[in-house]
């Protein structure tokens, strides 16, 4: 049956994003868009992503495309670039001079990403002692068409927690998250695989992940998490 998302709801999403002048693929949750486009990363997951309908994580003319779709419907957007990554704005192209980047041992080219207070932007030109650096970002003041399919709208408890689990773990396997949902306590234990028990960033995408099940879910009020070893594990 056709019916267009509601908010709120957790959906699985494929989409491709291209710059409408030039046809150039941005992103992409395809494996195949992605090579037919020549910008496929061997590092990259290429599959559908997790989305809260509403949620605000993506830019505004993709959360207004997005819940314009129908379940299992592929449909095409074009979306301004004030509802895109916003106006290109001519104060944020700045003059520095060449010295203040050699002082740093910094070389400055056309095309290299430099920080700057903080900020973050691309050099435009060198020209003799002086160097243009834009702090625009790349996609302002574009067009983008978007490609996008609403897959499926999850339902049940048990995995729509898997998936925004894998959400913040990605690569996790879904069939290596484990889930007890206590019903009556409105609690939620969760069990990640081995291969994401241990290391520096577990605890911050711990955090990551109680903090989505609690707000999305309204029938959830704690989420633990069960740590098992064993001493093979530990040995290594």
């Amino acid at each position: 049956m056709k019916f267009v998302v509601e908010r709120g709801r957790v959906a699985i999403v494929e989409y491709s994003l291209f710059a409408k002048d030039t046809g150039e693929l941005i992103d992409t949750t395809s494996e195949a868009e992605a090579k037919l486009y020549r910008k496929y990363v061997n590092e990259a997951v290429y599959e559908p992503d997790v989305v809260i309908i509403g949620e605000g994580r993506f830019f505004q003319g993709f959360e207004e495309s997005l819940e314009k779709c129908e379940v299992g419907v592929e449909r095409e957007f074009e979306i301004p670039a004030e509802k895109g990554y916003g106006p290109r704005d001519p104060a944020k192209v700045k003059i520095y001079p060449r010295r203040m980047f050699e002082k740093q041992n910094i070389r400055p080219e056309v095309g290299r990403e430099v920080r700057i207070n903080n900020e973050v932007g691309r050099i435009l030109a060198v020209e003799g002692g002086r160097v243009i650096v834009d702090f625009n970002h790349p996609l302002a003041g574009k067009v983008l068409k978007l490609k996008i399919r609403v897959v499926r709208v999850l339902e049940d408890l048990v995995e729509i927690v898997k998936y925004l689990v894998r959400r913040r773990l990605r690569g996790a396997k879904l069939d290596d998250i484990k889930i007890d949902v206590e019903k009556e306590h409105g609690r939620v234990v969760i069990e990640l695989p081995r291969e994401f028990r241990v290391g520096r960033d577990i605890q911050y995408a711990k955090t990551f992940i109680a903090y989505d099940i609690l707000k999305h879910i309204k029938d959830v009020k704690e989420v633990a998490f069960l740590d098992r070893f064993t001493i093979d594990e530990l040995r290594g």
